[in-house]
């Protein structure tokens, strides 16, 4: 099984991240960090591992990675 890997290293964690609003499956948490920062991660149990979200992400920050 597939599924999504936010790399925190690369993400700029912005709470207007196309990637999380590409989720049809609700996959995405963000946790806000600050005013205009939030961190990104994927709810394992939720992401079917389809590629959407590695396809909106800017930054390429989403890897999907194999469980």
């Amino acid at each position: 099984m597939r599924y999504a890997y936010v790399d925190q290293e690369i993400c700029d964690r912005s709470p207007f991240c196309p990637a999380s609003h590409s989720c049809k499956f609700g996959a995405f948490k963000l946790s806000r960090k600050g005013l205009f920062q939030v961190e990104i991660n994927v709810d394992k149990e939720k992401c079917t591992g389809c590629g959407v979200c590695t396809r909106y992400c800017p930054h390429g920050a989403i890897k999907l990675v194999n469980a």
